[in-house]
């Protein structure tokens, strides 16, 4: 399984909640005006969280990626 490092950007985050459309497992909408993330067991992990991904997951991420209005979201993947 490939290890991604998902990053928001706060000051560039409009809370548009694309990303929570995509991936509610990953993203939720944050106190106060941003997304953060969170792993599998629901405990928030702030706008930068590393875990081992499955590829599934990994497209997921990259879709909410894509669909972040002001690219606030970004991903990167080690193998």
């Amino acid at each position: 399984m490939p290890k991604v490092t998902v990053k928001i950007d706060p000051s560039e985050c409009i809370l548009a909640a694309n990303c929570v459309g995509i991936e509610p497992k990953l993203f939720q909408i944050g106190q106060p005006s941003h997304v953060e993330l969170i792993d599998a067991n629901g405990m928030v992990q702030g706008t930068e969280y590393t875990f081992e991904a499955v590829d599934a997951q990994v497209e997921l991420i990259e879709e909410a990626v894509d669909s972040c209005p002001t690219r606030a979201i970004s991903m990167e993947v080690a193998v």
